[in-house]
Protein backbone atom coordinates (compact mmCIF):
# COMPACT_ATOMS: atom_id res chain seq x y z
CA UNK A 1 0.00 0.00 0.00
CA UNK A 2 1.47 3.60 -1.02
CA UNK A 3 -0.64 6.65 -0.13
CA UNK A 4 -0.13 10.29 -0.97
CA UNK A 5 0.10 13.22 1.78
CA UNK A 6 -1.51 16.24 0.73
CA UNK A 7 0.31 19.09 2.14
CA UNK A 8 -1.16 22.99 2.57
CA UNK A 9 0.18 26.25 2.65
CA UNK A 10 1.82 26.03 6.02
CA UNK A 11 1.08 24.03 8.47
CA UNK A 12 3.58 20.59 9.88
CA UNK A 13 0.07 18.72 9.71
CA UNK A 14 2.02 16.26 6.60
CA UNK A 15 4.62 15.72 8.86
CA UNK A 16 2.23 14.16 11.87
CA UNK A 17 0.94 11.60 8.93
CA UNK A 18 4.05 10.92 7.63
CA UNK A 19 5.19 9.88 11.36
CA UNK A 20 2.18 7.87 11.48
CA UNK A 21 3.25 6.37 8.19
CA UNK A 22 6.95 5.53 9.30
CA UNK A 23 5.35 3.89 12.47
CA UNK A 24 2.99 1.63 10.98
CA UNK A 25 5.49 0.87 7.73
CA UNK A 26 3.15 2.63 5.14
CA UNK A 27 4.70 3.70 1.90
CA UNK A 28 3.89 7.52 1.14
CA UNK A 29 4.61 10.21 -0.95
CA UNK A 30 4.62 13.99 -0.16
CA UNK A 31 2.31 16.08 -2.46
CA UNK A 32 2.33 19.75 -1.90
CA UNK A 33 -1.48 20.78 -3.25
CA UNK A 34 -0.96 24.01 -2.86
CA UNK A 35 1.68 24.01 -6.22
CA UNK A 36 0.20 24.41 -9.86
CA UNK A 37 1.46 21.13 -10.84
CA UNK A 38 -1.14 19.19 -7.90
CA UNK A 39 -2.51 17.38 -10.28
CA UNK A 40 -0.07 16.01 -12.42
CA UNK A 41 2.04 14.60 -9.52
CA UNK A 42 -1.11 13.29 -8.12
CA UNK A 43 -1.56 11.17 -11.74
CA UNK A 44 1.97 9.90 -11.82
CA UNK A 45 0.96 7.08 -9.11
CA UNK A 46 -2.26 5.08 -8.37
CA UNK A 47 -2.10 5.73 -4.70
CA UNK A 48 -4.44 3.68 -2.35
CA UNK A 49 -5.24 6.79 -0.74
CA UNK A 50 -4.89 10.31 -0.12
CA UNK A 51 -3.87 11.58 3.77
CA UNK A 52 -5.78 15.51 3.42
CA UNK A 53 -4.21 17.99 5.63
CA UNK A 54 -7.15 20.63 5.87
CA UNK A 55 -6.52 24.57 5.74
CA UNK A 56 -7.55 26.37 8.33
CA UNK A 57 -5.31 29.82 9.03
CA UNK A 58 -6.20 31.82 5.68
CA UNK A 59 -9.51 31.95 3.67
CA UNK A 60 -7.95 32.06 0.18
CA UNK A 61 -5.66 29.20 0.85
CA UNK A 62 -8.75 27.61 2.42
CA UNK A 63 -11.02 27.81 -0.97
CA UNK A 64 -8.02 26.49 -2.79
CA UNK A 65 -7.70 23.52 -0.45
CA UNK A 66 -11.34 22.48 -0.70
CA UNK A 67 -11.49 22.71 -4.23
CA UNK A 68 -8.76 20.31 -4.84
CA UNK A 69 -10.15 17.83 -2.57
CA UNK A 70 -13.15 17.99 -4.21
CA UNK A 71 -11.82 17.69 -8.06
CA UNK A 72 -9.85 14.39 -6.06
CA UNK A 73 -12.70 12.85 -4.33
CA UNK A 74 -15.59 13.55 -6.93
CA UNK A 75 -14.39 13.95 -10.06
CA UNK A 76 -11.42 11.47 -10.16
CA UNK A 77 -13.03 9.04 -7.52
CA UNK A 78 -10.27 8.93 -5.41
CA UNK A 79 -10.34 7.84 -1.62
CA UNK A 80 -9.52 10.79 0.44
CA UNK A 81 -9.16 10.52 4.41
CA UNK A 82 -10.60 12.85 5.83
CA UNK A 83 -13.28 12.92 3.47
CA UNK A 84 -14.99 15.93 1.00
CA UNK A 85 -17.84 16.18 3.46
CA UNK A 86 -15.68 16.27 6.70
CA UNK A 87 -13.24 19.00 4.98
CA UNK A 88 -16.10 21.21 3.90
CA UNK A 89 -17.35 21.63 7.23
CA UNK A 90 -13.77 22.20 8.70
CA UNK A 91 -12.62 25.80 9.66
CA UNK A 92 -15.50 27.02 7.65
CA UNK A 93 -18.17 28.54 9.90
CA UNK A 94 -20.90 29.44 7.64
CA UNK A 95 -20.67 26.68 5.39
CA UNK A 96 -21.08 24.34 8.62
CA UNK A 97 -24.21 27.08 10.18
CA UNK A 98 -25.78 25.89 6.97
CA UNK A 99 -25.16 22.24 7.13
CA UNK A 100 -26.62 22.05 10.67
CA UNK A 101 -29.62 23.58 9.83
CA UNK A 102 -29.83 21.28 6.88
CA UNK A 103 -29.51 18.31 8.74
CA UNK A 104 -31.84 19.67 11.18
CA UNK A 105 -28.92 19.23 14.15
CA UNK A 106 -29.91 21.24 17.32
CA UNK A 107 -26.91 24.30 17.31
CA UNK A 108 -26.75 27.95 18.45
CA UNK A 109 -28.99 29.71 15.89
CA UNK A 110 -26.71 31.44 13.51
CA UNK A 111 -27.66 34.08 10.30
CA UNK A 112 -24.76 34.97 7.73
CA UNK A 113 -25.61 37.94 6.03
CA UNK A 114 -24.08 39.24 2.72
CA UNK A 115 -25.83 42.99 2.29
CA UNK A 116 -25.16 45.85 5.25
CA UNK A 117 -28.88 46.88 4.54
CA UNK A 118 -30.34 43.22 5.80
CA UNK A 119 -27.51 42.87 8.81
CA UNK A 120 -28.63 46.51 9.81
CA UNK A 121 -32.53 45.71 9.64
CA UNK A 122 -31.89 42.79 11.91
CA UNK A 123 -30.60 44.90 14.25
CA UNK A 124 -33.98 45.52 16.01
CA UNK A 125 -35.30 41.83 16.41
CA UNK A 126 -31.84 40.76 17.84
CA UNK A 127 -31.06 39.72 21.43
CA UNK A 128 -27.86 40.54 23.10
CA UNK A 129 -25.22 39.78 24.36
CA UNK A 130 -24.64 38.24 20.45
CA UNK A 131 -21.35 36.31 18.77
CA UNK A 132 -19.49 37.54 15.90
CA UNK A 133 -17.45 35.22 14.40
CA UNK A 134 -14.86 35.12 11.96
CA UNK A 135 -15.75 32.31 8.90
CA UNK A 136 -11.80 30.89 9.22
CA UNK A 137 -10.27 30.93 12.79
CA UNK A 138 -9.10 28.60 15.92
CA UNK A 139 -9.12 29.00 19.39
CA UNK A 140 -11.36 31.58 19.50
CA UNK A 141 -9.82 34.29 17.98
CA UNK A 142 -12.24 35.42 15.72
CA UNK A 143 -14.58 35.33 18.36
CA UNK A 144 -16.36 38.69 19.10
CA UNK A 145 -19.05 39.05 22.02
CA UNK A 146 -21.58 42.18 21.75
CA UNK A 147 -23.42 43.20 24.74
CA UNK A 148 -23.82 46.72 23.69
CA UNK A 149 -25.31 47.45 19.98
CA UNK A 150 -23.59 50.36 19.23
CA UNK A 151 -20.46 48.14 19.28
CA UNK A 152 -22.51 45.72 17.22
CA UNK A 153 -23.40 48.39 14.31
CA UNK A 154 -20.04 49.69 13.93
CA UNK A 155 -19.03 45.68 13.70
CA UNK A 156 -21.21 45.48 10.65
CA UNK A 157 -20.24 48.97 9.38
CA UNK A 158 -16.38 47.97 9.46
CA UNK A 159 -17.27 44.34 8.37
CA UNK A 160 -19.06 46.28 5.07
CA UNK A 161 -16.55 48.99 5.07
CA UNK A 162 -12.61 47.95 5.47
CA UNK A 163 -13.02 44.34 6.93
CA UNK A 164 -12.72 43.04 10.09
CA UNK A 165 -9.14 41.06 11.25
CA UNK A 166 -9.35 38.51 14.18
CA UNK A 167 -6.65 38.93 17.24
CA UNK A 168 -3.57 38.07 16.62
CA UNK A 169 -0.32 37.15 18.89
CA UNK A 170 0.32 34.73 21.76
CA UNK A 171 -2.87 33.25 23.10
CA UNK A 172 -2.42 34.73 27.02
CA UNK A 173 -5.12 32.34 27.74
CA UNK A 174 -3.38 29.22 27.32
CA UNK A 175 -0.76 29.58 30.97
CA UNK A 176 2.23 27.81 31.27
CA UNK A 177 4.31 30.38 30.41
CA UNK A 178 7.28 28.80 32.11
CA UNK A 179 6.86 25.61 29.79
CA UNK A 180 6.28 27.46 26.86
CA UNK A 181 9.55 30.19 27.03
CA UNK A 182 11.67 26.48 28.40
CA UNK A 183 10.35 25.64 24.83
CA UNK A 184 11.69 28.20 22.74
CA UNK A 185 15.05 28.12 24.39
CA UNK A 186 15.54 24.17 23.23
CA UNK A 187 14.35 25.42 20.22
CA UNK A 188 14.62 29.18 18.87
CA UNK A 189 13.17 27.68 15.65
CA UNK A 190 10.07 28.22 17.23
CA UNK A 191 10.32 31.71 17.17
CA UNK A 192 9.84 32.38 13.85
CA UNK A 193 7.51 29.51 13.12
CA UNK A 194 5.29 31.48 15.63
CA UNK A 195 6.10 35.04 14.36
CA UNK A 196 5.26 33.64 10.38
CA UNK A 197 1.92 32.64 12.15
CA UNK A 198 1.18 35.92 13.17
CA UNK A 199 1.78 37.36 10.44
CA UNK A 200 -0.78 35.32 8.54
CA UNK A 201 -3.40 35.93 11.24
CA UNK A 202 -2.72 39.96 10.98
CA UNK A 203 -3.35 39.94 7.03
CA UNK A 204 -6.37 37.76 7.33
CA UNK A 205 -8.95 40.11 6.68
CA UNK A 206 -13.14 39.53 6.17
CA UNK A 207 -15.31 41.61 4.27
CA UNK A 208 -18.47 41.81 2.85
CA UNK A 209 -20.69 39.07 5.28
CA UNK A 210 -21.08 38.91 9.20
CA UNK A 211 -21.83 35.86 10.99
CA UNK A 212 -23.96 36.18 13.80
CA UNK A 213 -24.65 33.64 16.17
CA UNK A 214 -27.08 32.89 19.13
CA UNK A 215 -25.34 33.58 22.79
CA UNK A 216 -25.70 30.29 24.89
CA UNK A 217 -24.77 30.85 28.32
CA UNK A 218 -22.42 28.53 29.43
CA UNK A 219 -19.03 27.97 31.96
CA UNK A 220 -17.74 24.99 30.04
CA UNK A 221 -18.09 23.14 26.17
CA UNK A 222 -18.06 19.95 25.70
CA UNK A 223 -15.21 18.36 23.29
CA UNK A 224 -16.10 14.74 22.09
CA UNK A 225 -13.78 13.50 19.68
CA UNK A 226 -14.42 10.81 16.86
CA UNK A 227 -11.89 8.78 15.50
CA UNK A 228 -12.55 6.01 14.18
CA UNK A 229 -14.27 3.70 16.95
CA UNK A 230 -12.60 5.00 19.17
CA UNK A 231 -14.67 8.54 21.13
CA UNK A 232 -12.96 11.07 23.69
CA UNK A 233 -14.25 13.74 25.67
CA UNK A 234 -13.39 16.44 27.84
CA UNK A 235 -14.86 20.05 29.20
CA UNK A 236 -13.01 22.85 27.92
CA UNK A 237 -13.76 25.48 30.14
CA UNK A 238 -14.58 28.69 30.17
CA UNK A 239 -12.18 31.82 31.28
CA UNK A 240 -13.47 35.13 30.82
CA UNK A 241 -16.18 34.86 28.11
CA UNK A 242 -14.36 31.86 26.09
CA UNK A 243 -14.17 28.38 26.40
CA UNK A 244 -12.38 28.18 22.65
CA UNK A 245 -8.81 28.78 23.10
CA UNK A 246 -8.18 29.02 26.60
CA UNK A 247 -6.68 25.25 27.29
CA UNK A 248 -8.32 24.85 30.16
CA UNK A 249 -9.81 21.05 30.62
CA UNK A 250 -11.78 19.21 33.02
CA UNK A 251 -11.03 15.77 32.04
CA UNK A 252 -15.00 15.14 33.70
CA UNK A 253 -16.88 11.70 32.30
CA UNK A 254 -18.83 12.71 29.18
CA UNK A 255 -22.49 11.34 29.70
CA UNK A 256 -23.26 8.62 27.56
CA UNK A 257 -26.25 11.08 26.04
CA UNK A 258 -23.54 13.33 24.47
CA UNK A 259 -21.51 10.08 23.03
CA UNK A 260 -24.33 8.76 21.67
CA UNK A 261 -25.79 12.24 20.20
CA UNK A 262 -22.24 12.21 18.46
CA UNK A 263 -22.25 8.83 17.48
CA UNK A 264 -25.34 9.12 15.75
CA UNK A 265 -23.98 12.33 13.70
CA UNK A 266 -20.66 10.58 12.86
CA UNK A 267 -22.07 7.27 11.55
CA UNK A 268 -25.05 8.90 9.64
CA UNK A 269 -22.52 11.35 8.02
CA UNK A 270 -19.72 8.40 7.45
CA UNK A 271 -17.29 10.74 9.84
CA UNK A 272 -13.92 9.05 10.24
CA UNK A 273 -12.05 12.02 12.41
CA UNK A 274 -13.91 14.58 14.02
CA UNK A 275 -14.31 16.90 17.03
CA UNK A 276 -17.01 18.11 17.84
CA UNK A 277 -17.71 20.78 20.59
CA UNK A 278 -20.75 21.37 22.36
CA UNK A 279 -23.17 23.62 24.49
CA UNK A 280 -25.49 21.84 27.00
CA UNK A 281 -29.07 23.80 26.18
CA UNK A 282 -30.36 23.42 29.79
CA UNK A 283 -32.97 21.27 28.82
CA UNK A 284 -31.34 17.87 28.41
CA UNK A 285 -29.53 18.70 25.08
CA UNK A 286 -26.80 19.80 23.02
CA UNK A 287 -26.07 21.99 20.43
CA UNK A 288 -23.36 21.93 17.71
CA UNK A 289 -21.15 24.85 18.17
CA UNK A 290 -18.05 23.83 15.78
CA UNK A 291 -17.17 20.68 14.07
CA UNK A 292 -13.26 19.52 12.77
CA UNK A 293 -12.12 17.33 11.06
CA UNK A 294 -8.10 17.90 12.26
CA UNK A 295 -7.47 19.20 15.64
CA UNK A 296 -4.50 19.93 17.76
CA UNK A 297 -4.10 19.37 20.97
CA UNK A 298 -1.29 20.48 23.59
CA UNK A 299 -1.93 17.68 25.97
CA UNK A 300 -0.77 13.92 25.46
CA UNK A 301 -4.40 12.63 25.79
CA UNK A 302 -7.69 13.68 25.27
CA UNK A 303 -9.86 11.97 27.45
CA UNK A 304 -9.18 10.59 31.21
CA UNK A 305 -10.98 8.62 33.86
CA UNK A 306 -9.46 8.72 37.41
CA UNK A 307 -6.85 10.22 35.81
CA UNK A 308 -6.30 7.60 33.71
CA UNK A 309 -5.68 8.18 30.15
CA UNK A 310 -8.41 6.14 27.57
CA UNK A 311 -10.78 6.01 25.32
CA UNK A 312 -14.73 5.14 25.25
CA UNK A 313 -15.99 2.52 22.94
CA UNK A 314 -19.07 0.87 22.04
CA UNK A 315 -18.87 -2.57 22.64
CA UNK A 316 -22.48 -4.76 23.02
CA UNK A 317 -24.47 -1.41 23.20
CA UNK A 318 -22.87 -0.08 26.17
CA UNK A 319 -20.24 2.22 26.73
CA UNK A 320 -17.01 0.80 28.19
CA UNK A 321 -13.68 2.88 28.83
CA UNK A 322 -10.38 1.68 28.07
CA UNK A 323 -7.36 2.75 29.60
CA UNK A 324 -4.35 3.39 27.85
CA UNK A 325 -2.83 6.12 25.12
CA UNK A 326 -4.35 6.31 22.03
CA UNK A 327 -3.59 9.92 21.21
CA UNK A 328 0.44 9.52 19.87
CA UNK A 329 1.49 11.70 17.68
CA UNK A 330 -1.40 13.96 17.93
CA UNK A 331 -3.83 11.51 17.28
CA UNK A 332 -2.83 10.96 13.91
CA UNK A 333 -1.52 6.97 14.55
CA UNK A 334 -5.22 6.19 15.63
CA UNK A 335 -6.48 7.96 12.22
CA UNK A 336 -3.94 5.74 10.52
CA UNK A 337 -5.01 2.76 12.35
CA UNK A 338 -8.69 3.39 11.63
CA UNK A 339 -8.06 4.41 7.77
CA UNK A 340 -6.05 0.99 7.41
CA UNK A 341 -8.49 -0.75 8.95
CA UNK A 342 -11.09 0.81 6.39
CA UNK A 343 -9.00 0.50 3.54
CA UNK A 344 -8.89 -4.04 4.66
CA UNK A 345 -12.95 -3.75 4.74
Amino acid sequence: MKVAILKNEFDDSHLNWAAACEKFKVEYDIIDLVSHSWLAEIQKFPYRCYLACPSGREAHYKIMYDERIRIIENVMGKFVYPNMEEISIHENKKYLSYWLEANSIPHPKTNVFYTKKEATNALNGIDLPIVGKMNIGASGKGVTIFRDKQALQNYIETSFGRGIKQAWGPNLKMGNYANRLMAIVKEPSRILKRLTVYKKLYDELQKGFVILQEYIPHDYEWRIVKIGNSYFGHKKVKQGDKASGTKGIAYDTPPIEILDFVKDICDKHKFNSMAVDLFEDGRGGYLVNEMQCIFGHVQDYICAQDNEPGRFILKEDSWVFEKGNFNTNLSYDLRLENLIGLLDD
